[in-house]
């Protein structure tokens, strides 16, 4: 078999164009040789136009002088696409290579031929690799098409590690939750940061000069300044929001004159804003015991040492303070005496105060005391009765031997049509307000005294007179309504005795805070005003107000003004009084000129109202 092909390395004869050279071992492509008798790879002949699927060659174009008995003469045009098994070689306009006898027109390589015609030279290029690649050489000598792969057909990529994306998502992790841990500790304790970073660090120690020489100042060591301590002055803030600076005070060093003592190390200072202080003292173990018919032991203890009072009252009653410890103590003991018999009472509160200032919360307790079997009489009158009275009302006064609710019977004759209700306490000392009387009238009157045992005095007969109709009442244009109260220094105070002089006639109570308030306005009133004759002060504190707080408010303020206790609210009913702090202005003729229905700002306004008339 004649060779068509030489190598394009070494020049020896090759069988095919793919074939691998056995002398050089070039792989190819390699240079067409035509056998004798044919045109050359290199002649001049004109080349067959390119053709495209489903075009026929015409007769004169496909005549070709080629070796006899491999090419067939065809006297007619011939279509490429027609199946015919006696075509032995067809011919590639571009590269002038030959297909294997025997090969199908319309078969694969055929259509990739065609398609690297139609398609750009890099395709070719690349296509012509795929070639070399997708044949394999077999001992015979001829190359077989194993695999073709389509130019549009992409190459499988391999699969992706994501080990590295996981671990780095689990460190992003990790990292942000570290970061929000910091911020949340940062957050919490931001005082306690700023603080050590605004504190300098301790001061290097310097053991001082020998007794015979003197000091040397100059090699004494400079404390070391924390340099974080700047930080302090853009993060940190006080409550006010002033940024502090940076405490760069040294502290004291305790210097001992003996060199081979040691040295004290300086006490950090502690925040003074902060207090040390931060829980509340705790009440426990109360325990009432003792119980009588007229009184009782309360005992309890504290968490901490404390100072404490007692809080209690009956059902009806006000509610009755008593200190018990007024240095801190841990073990508290309240003795309650004058207690009635048979009688609930209320321990509203046992409460405690420490050091900082902190209380406790209220301990509630209740009991009874014990009913006197023994006790068959009645209370006794004490002294003579005392009656205040004006031109339509009286306040009769009188006290007992032992506690007693009382009222008052009274009326034209010794019938005694009217009667006063009972009042609301056990007492010793009595007052009952009444009303609505006629002028220049004769009362009779009888005292009634009850005990918590039941047993009643009944007094003798007594008898008042009104005076004469002077038009007194509570409001502005009319006469003041005269009353006799006593002072704190047990003194009868009446209104009626200041005529002649501008008075300031306050009502106020010991449990009411706008009259609180309000008092030192008074009391800049009367400094200004107490040396002269001109004006007169006087407050009435009633509405259930007990003495002891009237005395301790009173002292603890430095008031020096007259103040008269009113407990049966004797002048509260004259004046008709629903609400307080309630203050009048009074003429020297006893008129009623302006009336102040709640709490004075300041003094200013006290004195405008007073030189207003």
């Amino acid at each position: 078999m004649d060779k068509e092909f030489r190598c394009g390395q070494c020049g020896k004869p090759i069988s095919s164009k793919y074939t691998k050279c056995q002398d050089c071992g070039s792989l190819g492509p390699h240079t067409y040789d035509a056998p004798p008798g044919g045109p050359s790879e290199s002649s001049h002949a004109p080349q067959a136009p390119s053709l495209r699927r489903g075009d026929s060659f015409p007769a004169e174009k496909v005549e070709r002088q080629q070796p006899a008995g491999q090419l067939q003469r065809f006297s007619g045009p011939m279509d490429i696409q027609a199946e015919s098994p006696s075509l032995s070689h067809g011919r590639h306009d571009d590269d002038d290579s030959h297909f294997p006898v025997g090969m199908r027109p319309r078969s694969p390589i055929l259509d990739h031929i065609e398609d690297m015609d139609r398609g750009e030279p890099k395709k070719r290029g690349k296509k012509e690799k795929e070639e070399e690649r997708d044949f394999e050489e077999k001992p015979s000598g001829k190359k077989h098409f194993t695999e073709f792969v389509e130019d549009d057909e992409e190459p499988e990529k391999p699969e992706k590690d994501n080990t590295g994306v996981l671990v780095t998502a689990i460190i992003s992790i990790a990292l942000l939750v570290l970061l929000i841990i910091g911020v949340n500790y940062v957050y919490n304790n931001f005082d306690d940061i700023t603080r050590w970073l605004a504190t300098p660090t301790v001061p290097e120690m310097v053991r001082p000069a020998e007794p015979a020489q003197p000091a040397n100042t100059s090699q004494q060591a400079q404390p070391a300044v924390n340099p974080l301590a700047w930080l302090s002055n853009i993060f940190a803030s006080d409550k006010s929001g002033q940024k502090p600076t940076a405490n760069t005070t040294v502290p004291a060093v305790a210097v001992s004159p003996n060199p081979d003592a040691p040295v004290t190390a300086p006490v950090t200072p502690t925040n003074p804003d902060k207090p040390s202080d931060t829980t509340r003292p705790t009440v426990y173990e109360p325990v009432i015991k003792s119980i009588s018919d007229r009184g009782a032991t309360v005992t309890w203890k504290t968490s901490e040492p404390c100072i404490s009072e007692i809080h209690y009252k009956t059902d009806t009653g006000e509610t009755i303070i008593k200190k018990v410890a007024t240095k801190p103590d841990v073990n508290h003991t309240a003795r309650l005496d004058g207690l009635d018999s048979g009688q609930w009472y209320y321990i509203t509160d046992l409460q405690c105060q420490d050091n900082a200032g902190l209380r406790n919360d209220p301990v509630e307790r209740s009991f009874q005391t014990l009913l006197s079997a023994a006790d068959t009489i009645a209370p006794r009158l004490e002294g003579q009765p005392a009656v205040s009275a004006d031109d339509s009302a009286a306040t009769i006064t009188w006290n007992t031997n032992e506690k007693a609710k009382s009222q008052v019977k009274f009326g034209l004759g010794a019938g005694y049509e009217f009667s006063s209700g009972f009042t609301y306490e056990f007492s010793t000392g009595h007052s009952v307000f009444l009303s609505g009387l006629s002028p220049s009238t004769s009362y009779h009157y009888q005292l009634i005294s009850r005990d918590a045992a039941g047993n009643v005095m009944t007094s003798a007969d007594f008898v008042f007179k009104t005076e004469p109709d002077t038009g007194a009442s509570p409001y502005m244009g009319n006469k003041a309504p005269n009353f006799t109260l006593k002072n704190l220094k047990g003194e009868d105070v009446s209104l009626s005795q200041f005529r002649g002089k501008k008075i300031i006639l306050n009502f106020w109570a010991s449990w009411c805070t706008p009259c609180k308030l309000e008092t030192p306005h008074f009391q800049a009133v009367w400094d200004k005003y107490s040396s002269g004759d001109e004006v007169m002060l006087l407050t009435v504190a009633g509405s259930q107000s007990e003495e002891e707080l009237v005395r301790s408010f009173i002292s603890n303020g430095n008031y020096n003004f007259t103040v008269c206790l009113d407990p049966g609210e004797d002048a509260f009913n004259r004046y008709e009084l629903t609400s307080i702090p309630k203050t009048y202005f009074i003429d020297k003729d006893g008129v009623i000129r302006r009336i102040q229905q709640g709490m004075f700002t300041g003094p200013g306004e006290i004195e405008f109202m007073l030189n207003s008339y």
